[in-house]
């Protein structure tokens, strides 16, 4: 009986999905999204590049193997010349797994998701610093819309990631963001590559296998500033920070950037589909409206009156609660019911939806700052110090 199985990947990951019989995990509604490879390649990379202003991401899959010899590279020539010409079986296996994977992910988060903008490209490149160095590289991408989530400045991905992500032996999972965007927040931060000194200096981050993510993991927190009526400078859109992968590459073109994004390469037996687990994930809640308010001057004025320059108008008051971190907002809540909480009544609580809670529990989770124990359908989150004894009831919270 053919069945999805997890990419493994992003969200990478995922695409270059082609039905074909399961192992015996793959129907596990717990196991981690993982991907199965060829063998025949060196190197494996996933790659998501998240647009400005945009929910949409471009996932491009990257295969590469060495050609050590000439009858390796008259072989790999022949092919890249047939995958490029023509539609071949893998490349329509690529495209229908694909809208596929978007269709089930769109029932899932309840986000009106697509697949479109496919692309390819197979060539060869030479590598070294005289050259010397031949490889056989396959590219295949698609554009997911609606891939991220957010509000205003900020963008966030991961909560497709329904079981957590699993990356296999030499495979690697790299994410970066067009410019005029920046990094905010990253997990997990264990095993996390920078391009830059720090997370803000940063045009991408990566993870190498082999590994295993938690629920709703990799996530990352993506920031850009407000863009200003002063501002002079001309503002890149999505299509002019073009990500590697997304078009066609010249035999010796390796920038940076297409080095962050790339394709899969998928020969017959290569399976690669993507296992999401029931349950839906809610949006994140739309940010709080601001009072309007502004205090009113007393005198009469004439047409001819103009306002007191020095005078800054009266700021909306801003609550303590307003001025805490979320993490800090999820530890004070547990402090004032005695260390211990359900998950439920956290959301309840907050009035964040299910999958934003879900997302900070794991995370301040693997960072030690509070523990989960399931109990039945109910998860019960503790302070340290504050866990459910053995003698009593975990649901007395």
């Amino acid at each position: 009986m053919r069945r999805l199985l997890a990419v493994g990947l992003i969200t990478v990951l995922l695409v270059a999905l082609i039905p074909a019989s399961g192992t015996a995990q793959s129907n596990a509604p717990t196991t981690p999204q993982k991907i199965t490879t060829s063998q025949e390649f060196d190197d494996v990379e996933f790659h998501i590049f998240v647009y400005k202003n945009s929910a949409d991401a471009l996932w491009t899959f990257r295969y590469e193997k060495t050609l050590n010899n000439k009858q390796e590279r008259e072989q790999f020539k022949e092919f890249s010349n047939r995958f490029n010409s023509s539609d071949t079986e893998m490349y329509k296996s690529f495209r229908e797994n694909a809208v596929n994977l978007t269709r089930t992910a769109n029932n899932r988060t309840k986000r009106k998701m697509a697949a479109s903008n496919f692309s390819k490209n197979a060539y060869i490149n030479q590598e070294g610093i005289d050259g010397d160095t031949t490889r056989g590289v396959v590219e295949m991408s698609f554009t997911w819309s609606s891939f991220a989530y957010g509000s205003g400045n900020v963008t966030n991905i991961g909560d497709v990631f329904k079981g957590g992500l699993y990356l296999g032996k030499d495979q690697t999972l790299v994410i970066n963001h067009a410019d005029g965007m920046t990094f905010e927040k990253v997990r997990p931060t264990k095993g996390v590559n920078m391009s830059g000194d720090t997370l803000a200096e940063s045009s991408s981050v990566s993870w190498t296998g082999p590994r295993e993510f938690t629920d709703q993991h990799p996530m990352v927190k993506f920031s850009s500033p407000p863009q200003s009526s002063t501002t002079t400078t001309t503002t890149s859109t999505n299509n002019s920070s073009v990500p590697p992968g997304g078009g066609n590459q010249g035999s010796n073109s390796r920038s940076p950037m297409m080095w962050f994004i790339a394709v899969v390469l998928v020969l017959i037996g290569l399976v690669a589909v993507f296992m999401w687990r029931q349950g839906s994930l809610g949006s994140l809640s739309s940010g709080r409206s601001t009072p309007g308010g502004g205090g009113g001057g007393a005198g009469a004025g004439g047409a001819a009156a103009t306002p007191e320059s020095n005078t800054p108008p009266a700021e909306p008051a801003v609550s303590d609660e307003e001025l805490l971190t979320d993490e800090a907002r999820v530890k004070k809540l547990l402090r004032e019911n005695g260390g211990r909480m359900k998950q439920v009544n956290i959301v309840d609580e907050t009035g964040w939806s299910k999958s934003k809670v879900s997302m900070l529990l794991s995370e301040m989770e693997e960072e030690g700052d509070i523990s989960k124990l399931r109990v039945g359908r109910e998860n019960i989150i503790s302070l340290d110090g504050h866990e459910p004894d053995a003698a009593g009831s975990p649901l007395d919270r």
